[in-house]
């Protein structure tokens, strides 16, 4: 989500904490409420006592007041009432929107891989991400909330917070698509897998990696030794407890001749899986440092995806194309392709403008280091229906 920069701030209150979330309001709540949100307003008074923090374009000096913070009016304006932000030592950022349903809860920033196309790079685990994950769900109850996606790193790593966290999401918001992106290596542990399942329900779904049919392959994508057979049993393990599963291939250039293969090896092997979903890469963290050896534009894969496609969607799987623009992919697949990518960092060329597709096109990641732009044609007809 955006970051938003102060102009000016009181360091000594701010010096003594790490992070302060809460919800936005520009509404004045009951006292008794106000320990949730933080109030904007430019008028610093006593009338900000009990909320977690203000903000605003003016300042305050006053020991008795929460921390106030002073930004631009422009991204003032910015920030949405019921959203809830994350005040650092300089500066905000929106860790969870209203006004969309690609918000997500990350547990963590380290892995058991180390995917050569990874837009996440591994770092340690920081405990304060999952105290995060647990505040913001603290903030969520008794809201709806249409979808939540658990992510990482590799969430799953965390165990007990991981069920922890899983079971608050199912139990505060049975409602809501419950997504977790996973490599799913976790779970060729059956008893974790187990375990899982006790606490997911029928509305959760487990995103897996599997970026080949050859474990060579796989496992030199993951940068780890039988990663290839660990994902595999945890995708039956997550099957046998009647769990939904979602395979996720992203194309490489170490995987794009065998797309056709990697379809008959779907069927052959996990034709009980929700969904399967073939993905446009992010040149973002490790994927940008290795874009000579693993980027390919998808128009030069179009003929692969469209035979892998085709031969999934003829023998009754549904399949779908993620986060690679309609131009892109073969005329004939274009049905497949979704609108995939995460709002704020969703992007257009000027070119796409006159696109009769924009509205439903993937467009672009605003983070890649570059875009295949010499491809890009915008389509002039609509698709038939």
């Amino acid at each position: 989500m955006k970051k938003i920069r102060y102009t000016n701030q009181d360091t000594s209150k701010l010096s003594s904490v790490n992070t302060v979330l809460g919800i936005i309001t520009r509404t004045s709540q009951p006292f008794y409420k106000r320990s949730k949100y933080i109030l904007i307003t430019n008028t610093p008074s006593l009338d900000c006592m009990g909320y977690k923090a203000c903000i605003g374009l003016g300042t305050s000096n006053n020991p008795l007041l929460p921390i106030f913070i002073n930004i631009e009016e422009s991204e003032l304006n910015s920030l949405v009432d019921g959203d809830i932000i994350r005040l650092g030592k300089n500066s905000l950022r929106t860790v969870w929107s209203l006004t969309t349903n690609d918000n997500a809860l990350m547990l963590t920033e380290s892995c058991n891989c180390k995917c050569v196309m990874c837009p996440q790079p591994y770092r340690e685990h920081d405990p304060q991400q999952s105290k995060e994950c647990h505040e913001i769900l603290d903030l969520l109850k008794g809201q709806s909330v249409g979808s939540i996606c658990i992510t990482g790193g590799e969430p799953s790593l965390l165990k007990k917070d991981f069920l922890n966290i899983l079971k608050r999401c199912t139990q505060e918001h049975p409602e809501s698509d419950i997504s977790i992106l996973t490599n799913g290596k976790t779970f060729s542990d059956i008893g974790y897998a187990k375990q899982t399942a006790q606490v997911s329900n029928r509305k959760t779904i487990f995103c897996v990696s599997l970026h080949s049919d050859v474990d060579n392959i796989h496992d030199a994508t993951a940068g780890g030794k039988n990663s290839h057979s660990a994902t595999e049993n945890g995708i039956y393990n997550l099957a046998q407890f009647g769990l939904n599963v979602e395979i996720r291939h992203v194309i490489t250039k170490y995987n794009y001749k065998r797309l056709g293969d990697f379809a008959e090896y779907l069927y052959s092997y996990f034709p009980f899986c929700r969904h399967y979903a073939f993905m446009g890469m992010e040149l973002y963290g490790y994927a940008a440092k290795n874009e000579e050896e693993i980027y390919i534009s998808p128009y030069e894969y179009r003929e692969e995806l469209r035979h892998a496609i085709t031969k999934l969607y003829h023998r009754g799987l549904p399949v779908s194309i993620y986060n690679i623009p309609f131009c892109l992919c073969h005329k004939d697949i274009h049905d497949f392709a979704r609108q995939s990518i995460s709002q704020w960092k969703n992007t257009f060329l000027e070119t796409c403008t006159i696109c009769e597709e924009k509205p439903n096109c993937a467009g672009f990641f605003a983070t890649s280091k570059s875009l295949p732009v010499e491809y890009i044609q915008p389509l002039t007809e609509k698709r038939s229906k």
